[in-house]
């Protein structure tokens, strides 16, 4: 089978780093292509893509009208001939009819500014319940299907001691704290030194975004600057070995589709605290895979990190580490996102021999 996913950009980002996962393992047995039409390529992202996926950049400047870069996407995916066009954003909606070939769309996020468009795809794939519920609820006729976001586990570095002083936190994630809510995490993190003590938790970002300046002002505010530390961007392969350093990773999202971070946190054997809102709720399977807190209460996320910090010091809590991953392994591991992708194609591509034996008839 050829495969092409079909994206605007490549950057940094859980969608990116899904993109090239799943790939790479179809690249295994299939013939596949990522055609990115716009300039917007990350070094480390496009390095850490496998070798026999063929990568094709359109250099595309963002926003430019220019038919041009249409005209060198059609004749990319003539040459091709694929059997499907996985495309990951849904405003590619706009040249559906010229694609030539049985097109899947992948809805990221929620809150996306979703159009009339996603009716022209063959598929509609949601990476959560909580996605295909936003999108159920504003295109009812549409019936997507849900298939999981997935990481390697086995390139994650697993954590090997649990009790640390000081208690050691992490959070991984583009800095935009109106989504990502890494302000409750800082306002949070002043009253826990409040109540353990100035030396007992320390708290690192990972990720650059346009909140950098505003959430180093707050750790001022917050009296915590010395206690707080932004570590830029990390390429994926340095986060999977460092992550097990860590005590606990916290995602205080205000909305989320999902959270691959979540999902490494519990590859590293980190647990893992976030706000109680559908995706992340999803992916802890309502508290059995790690534990939440109330969206945007800072007290209540201050109880769960005092409460975690004492778990993390009883007897067992490394094989209850350990068996949590397994089971987020189970349902979470790339190759399981990859395949179900296959098994949609192949739905996909029956049905099309079917319509066409059905017009011979």
């Amino acid at each position: 089978m050829k495969i092409v996913h079909l994206t605007w950009g490549l950057g940094v980002g859980g969608a990116e780093t899904m993109l090239g996962d799943i790939a790479g393992e179809q690249a295994a047995a299939q013939r596949v292509w990522i055609i990115v039409c716009n300039r917007d390529i990350d070094a480390s992202v496009a390095q850490g893509i496998a070798r026999n996926v063929r990568l094709v950049s359109l250099g595309r400047p963002r926003g430019s009208a220019n038919p041009w870069y249409l005209v060198k996407l059609l004749f990319r995916l003539w040459w091709i001939r694929p059997d499907v066009v996985h495309v990951h954003q849904e405003s590619f909606g706009r040249i559906r009819r010229l694609i030539p070939a049985p097109a899947v769309l992948t809805v990221h996020n929620t809150r996306l500014p979703l159009g009339k468009e996603i009716a022209g795809f063959d598929s509609v794939c949601c990476i959560s319940e909580a996605v295909r519920d936003d999108v159920v609820a504003r295109f009812p006729g549409c019936r997507p299907r849900v298939i999981y976001n997935g990481i390697d586990f086995k390139a994650v570095r697993f954590k090997a001691r649990y009790g640390g002083s000081p208690f050691r936190i992490v959070q991984v994630s583009r800095l935009a704290h109106e989504q990502k809510g890494q302000d409750l995490l800082i306002r949070s993190l002043r009253l826990v030194l409040d109540r353990l003590g100035e030396g007992s938790v320390r708290l690192d970002f990972i990720g650059e975004g346009a909140s950098l300046d505003y959430l180093k002002r707050l750790t001022v505010e917050c009296g915590v600057e010395e206690r707080c530390r932004f570590l830029g961007g990390s390429n994926r392969q340095s986060i999977y070995g460092s992550l097990h350093e860590y005590d606990l990773l916290v995602q205080p999202s205000r909305y989320e589709g999902f959270g691959l971070t979540v999902i490494e946190g519990m590859a590293a054997g980190l647990p893992v605290l976030v706000s109680d809102i559908e995706g992340p709720k999803e992916i802890i399977a309502e508290g059995q895979l790690g534990w939440c807190f109330r969206s945007e209460d800072t007290l209540d996320l201050l109880s769960k990190i005092i409460e975690l910090i004492s778990l993390s010091r009883q007897e067992g809590f490394a094989s209850r580490m350990r068996e949590t991953a397994d089971q987020a392994s189970a349902r979470f591991d790339i190759t399981l996102t990859a395949q179900r992708y296959l098994e949609e194609y192949a739905r996909l591509a029956a049905r099309g021999r079917n319509s066409a034996a059905q017009d011979l008839a």
